[in-house]
């Protein structure tokens, strides 16, 4: 080990931020002793974006007024309730510079009164905020305390491999397009988020395909362009929605931006009027997707422990199966727990086919449920909370990832009630209508007039055609790493640095991670694989985390452990400069 230390977090969103910020504090802990010799300590941070902390999915040009988190505020912090008690803490700043923000949540509120809730569920760009603070917060603290923090921000990381002295990565300006090489770090997080998968139809180039709904400009510019001549026709435009989850409501939600949502006296949304133009019919907004339904309306958990499906019934599993899980007997025991919750009412098929003739009656049954607690969604959210997906055996988990993960995420990762309220608003205006494009759909088509042709099936099940003169994509998450547009993850990957996950032939996706626990990622060695010496990655990036982690709790656990497992190098390094150095030499006022 050299007499310094250089950490690297590469994305400093949600997850690189909850990091970046253990790790300080754990360096800067005065508690310790002997005291950790913070000095020879630096931290190296990457970010494409302008700014730290928000990342991608929170950053302010990403996001509009109307995009909620989908989580409670009190769920959401990088450490306890720290969201809220920042919320608290800022209250005024927040009052006097982003009004805006509270009002959303808080509609018709004196601002004076506003009071932080827990289980309220606030703008992502609100969230934003806190995140920037927060790492600009602990990069103080980090210098105050003798730490060397090194941050890039309009920065890429293009390409990385181990060297002499640690590992080394290339890194390119966005702005200039200058290229240069970090060299000498000890470790480095691979925190880069969610990715936009290359795309393998023949769709891709077309002006009327908006590839994702973020970032919200730039969507609507794509729209309003496309539709430019529909409207001199004097025809009604019409746009398609591919997805009808978290991302598709916040398309939908950019849309229907001009106009104005009408509230209630006790801050219920009323109705919505789309914005006046003469003469001129409003967008038409189709939603859909291969089930056709919205996901459920989150509310308080409905009082229920299951029965059937618990810890000790897979315990038996695993003993019946050399230590794995086999899927038909997971369902057949959430089936009956269901049964049981219900009196016999609901079942597993009802989770695959919701008994709902519409999208909006589902959406309605939903929002009334979300008041008291809907027991479908609490035993969908509890087994999923199992994480009983990476006990599976490889032939179970190509079965999931094919035909039930739609299932579980559809019906365990719900919307706030506020998006309810406004999609069933939209519905009633006749701006928004769905459909179901089924399972076995054909690909989304391009006509000779340059509108898109979307298959789905009618009420009575049968093809039915709709014409769209844009299509915005705002469906699943594709995991293949072949497809991942980073120039970094692909180059790791030719080097053997990274390597996909695999399980008796079948390659899940994602980057694998060492099976012993921990989140060292794995790397080619001859014709094994080793865990890294240098990489750690979570979140998006690993391919089991959407299958059985609440992102917001699981950053925390993640970085809690990851903070500790580099902690041991620092403390080595104090350990070895106190034996050389002798005591007295390494204090916390001579080093830090």
């Amino acid at each position: 080990m050299r007499g310094n230390l250089t950490y690297c977090v590469i994305g400093t969103g949600f997850a690189g931020t909850c990091a970046l910020w253990h790790l300080v504090q754990r360096l800067t802990d005065a508690r310790r002793r002997p005291p950790l010799f913070r000095s020879a300590v630096t931290i190296v941070t990457v970010e494409r974006g302008p700014v730290n902390g928000p990342g991608y999915p929170y950053a302010k040009d990403n996001v509009q007024l109307a995009h909620r988190c989908n989580n409670e505020a009190s769920t959401m912090g990088i450490h306890g309730n720290d969201f809220v008690d920042w919320l608290t803490e800022s209250k005024p700043w927040l009052i006097r510079d982003h009004p805006e923000l509270i009002r959303e949540t808080h509609p018709g509120i004196e601002l004076n009164e506003w009071q932080p809730s827990d289980g309220e569920f606030y703008p992502r760009a609100l969230f934003g905020l806190y995140l920037e603070k927060r790492f600009q917060e602990t990069v103080e603290r980090a210098r105050a305390h003798g730490i060397d923090a090194q941050q890039y921000v309009r920065h890429e990381a293009v390409d990385g491999y181990a060297t002499e002295r640690g590992f080394a990565l290339a890194l390119r300006s966005l702005d200039t397009g200058n290229e240069f090489t970090v060299d000498g770090i000890d470790r480095v997080l691979l925190s880069t988020g969610h990715w936009q998968s290359r795309a393998t139809d023949a769709l891709p180039g077309d002006s009327g395909l908006v590839a994702s709904p973020y970032p919200p400009d730039a969507v609507k510019a794509a729209v309003a362009a496309r539709i430019r001549s529909r409207r001199a026709r004097d025809e009604r435009p019409r746009v398609f929605v591919q997805g009808m989850g978290p991302s598709g409501i916040d398309a939908i939600m950019t849309l229907c931006g001009d106009g104005e949502f009408t509230y209630t006296d006790d801050g219920h949304i009323a109705s919505y009027r789309p914005a006046a133009r003469t003469g001129e019919e409003p967008l038409h907004i189709v939603a859909g997707s291969r089930c056709g339904f919205f996901s459920p309306v989150r509310g308080p958990l409905a009082r229920y422990e299951p029965h059937h499906l618990t810890e000790e019934r897979l315990a038996d599993i695993r003993r019946e199966h050399r230590g794995q899980l086999k899927i038909e007997r997971i369902l057949d025991l959430l089936d009956k727990d269901l049964r049981r919750a219900t009196d016999g009412a609901v079942g597993w098929d009802d989770i695959k086919n919701p008994p709902y003739p519409s999208a909006k009656e589902k959406l309605a049954s939903d929002l009334q449920d979300s008041y008291t607690g809907n027991l479908v969604y609490t035993l969908a959210l509890r087994a999923r909370r199992l994480r009983f997906y990476h006990q599976l055996a490889p032939r179970d988990k190509a079965t999931y990832d094919r035909l039930l993960d739609t299932h579980f995420i559809r019906t365990a990762v719900p919307m706030p009630a506020a998006n309810a309220e406004k999609l069933l608003a939209l519905m009633d205006a006749g701006v928004l209508t769905t459909v179901r494009q089924g399972y076995d759909a054909p690909r989304i088509a391009v006509e000779e007039d340059g509108r898109f042709r979307i298959a789905y099936l009618s009420d009575e099940g049968g093809q039915s055609v709709l014409r769209a003169d844009c299509v915005i994509r705002a469906g699943g998450h594709d995991f293949r790493m072949e497809n991942h547009p980073s120039p970094l993850i692909q180059n790791l990957l030719r080097r053997g640095e990274i390597v996909p996950h695999e399980e008796g032939g079948y390659v899940t996706g994602g980057i694998a991670l060492d099976a012993r626990g921990g989140y060292r990622v794995m790397k080619r060695a001859g014709d094994a694989t080793v865990p890294s010496p240098h990489l750690t990655s979570y979140g998006a990036p690993v391919r089991f985390w959407q299958h059985q982690h609440n992102f917001a709790a699981a950053f925390v656990e993640a970085a809690e452990s990851v903070a500790e497992d580099w902690l041991d190098d620092v403390a080595a390094l104090t350990a070895r400069s106190l034996t050389v150095d002798g005591p007295g030499l390494v204090t916390s006022e001579t080093r830090s």
